[in-house]
């Protein structure tokens, strides 16, 4: 009796292998794309809460007597003055969200700190601010709306804040 594998035997393992390896593969590489995928939408989450944050501070103990800008409709600018006297411009630049504390200037200017980074996939794609109306006794407010834009899919980001 000849102890061993047949030659059908041999090229069923064969391929049941050789499926087995390729199903493996398509795993494996979905599983890397995937975290590719989620690592740059974390990348914007953190850019984009953080530039949240800032815009925060920025409208926080605004002086409603100063006229902000906006002071009606929608603009690409923000201008604020808070009780302390410091005045600060928040504007967007060549893909950059700026910031300027200070006497008010062009976002052009070396004296705007950009608060989006340098991040090659991540750019500020638009930034407009929209004056909301006091209602009754209520107070004013202003809605921050900007996109990041990573790999030509927008990311879009909202604050409000009523003074």
């Amino acid at each position: 009796m000849n102890k061993g594998f047949t030659l059908i035997e041999v090229i069923i393992y064969i391929a049941l292998f050789s499926i087995l390896m390729g199903g493996a593969y398509i795993v494996a590489f979905q599983l890397i794309d995937n975290s590719g995928k989620l690592n740059t939408r974390n990348t914007v989450q953190g850019e984009g809460n953080f530039v949240m944050r800032k815009l925060d501070w920025a409208l926080t103990s605004v002086d409603p007597s100063f006229t902000t800008t906006p002071s009606s409709g929608t603009t690409s600018n923000l201008r604020v003055k808070k009780y302390d006297g410091t005045k600060v411009e928040v504007c967007l630049d060549s893909n950059k969200i700026k910031i300027h504390e200070g006497t008010f200037g062009s976002c052009t200017d070396p004296d705007y700190l950009p608060i989006t980074t340098d991040n090659i996939i991540v750019k500020a794609s638009s930034l407009n601010f929209q004056y909301i109306p006091a209602s009754g006794s209520g107070p004013f407010g202003i809605t921050a709306n900007f996109t990041i834009t990573s790999n030509g899919v927008d990311f879009p980001f909202t604050i409000t804040k009523y003074i």
